[in-house]
């Protein structure tokens, strides 16, 4: 086994990496590459994550740039495949580290990095990120915290060639305290960023319940023909239905709980929502969220 190993460090080493990116075309000029629906393992080099890019007559406008360096290497190897054009934007939907750690590559190719308030605030030049701690030193390899180039605290209509990206905060807090969405109005395409789960379970744990249902709401106001969530392959209008559902049964049998004074002790035996188990990381997240909602209704509730 520990020579499996060895090998396996030693494969990484001499070759990096190799992720093996698809790039999916789900409109006129605009194309994914999904993640799988799991945790952060060295196994999966982070890639866990959704990230797109859109096509224009002057270069590639990039929405979030991915968990390394390398990743984003890829990725640009296979958007010049499709055309021999530069990275013009990298936009970061928010400051969760599988989806901008990319940038360092793109900023070395000349891209103007944009993003929320919240990556200023939180992203610190020097600091360990998740994604450093997790993969190592040899899988994380070349990848650097660089600074944005353009903060978005609300909203920005950012115009190339024949293409404008509105880019918007929907809410104060939902999956963080700066989401951003990217809307495509001529293809009626929308970027959700982590405001939209599928395949697998969200993490409330530095956001809102209320938020994120208050945002869902909002997407799905635009009636986009596609939509994009961070993470999950489904991208049809109906993208946003699980974790809506997910959430909106997990409000509703929490304030059940608490209207029977039961306290956050018990809660988790409570708030199981066994409809939901399929989903993956189920089992990591479920219970953190439980609490995390309880606590947020709870002080709602104290301040009514």
């Amino acid at each position: 086994m520990r020579i499996i190993a060895i090998l396996y460090l030693l494969t990484l080493t001499l070759w990096g990496f190799e992720y093996t990116l698809q790039p999916v075309k789900l409109a006129d000029k605009v194309y994914c590459f999904f993640g799988v629906s799991e945790n952060i393992t060295q196994q999966n080099a982070g890639n866990i994550v959704n990230t797109c890019f859109i096509q224009t007559k002057l270069g590639f406008v990039v929405i979030d740039s991915g968990p390394t360096y390398a990743y984003a290497e890829q990725a640009y190897t296979q958007m010049q495949k499709i055309k021999p054009l530069p990275v013009k934007y990298v936009i970061v939907t928010h400051d969760h580290d599988d989806h901008w750690q990319g940038n360092s590559f793109y900023k070395s190719k000349g891209a103007l990095l944009i993003g929320p308030r919240t990556y200023e605030q939180n992203v610190i030049e020097g600091m360990e990120t998740r994604m450093q701690r997790i993969l190592g030193d040899t899988l994380y390899g070349k990848t650097k915290i660089v600074a944005l180039d353009k903060i978005v605290d609300n909203n920005l209509t950012l115009t190339l060639a024949e293409s404008t990206f509105q880019v918007k905060q929907l809410t104060n807090i939902a999956h963080t305290k700066g989401d951003l969405i990217v809307y495509l109005e001529k293809q009626n395409v929308l970027f959700a960023g982590d405001l939209v789960f599928n395949d697998r379970l969200t993490s409330l744990r530095d956001g809102s319940l209320l938020g994120s249902l208050e945002a869902l709401q909002k997407i799905d106001s635009y009636h986009a023909k596609v939509i994009v969530g961070g993470h999950g392959h489904k991208t049809d209008t109906n993208a946003t239905y699980a974790l809506k559902s997910y959430l909106s049964q997990m409000k509703k049998e929490i304030l059940e709980a608490q209207d029977n004074d039961i306290g956050m002790e018990e809660i988790n035996k409570k708030v199981m929502m066994p409809n939901f188990t399929q989903m993956k990381l189920y089992n990591v997240l479920h219970k953190r969220n439980v609490l995390d909602a309880y606590k947020e209704l709870e002080m709602m509730e104290d301040d009514e």
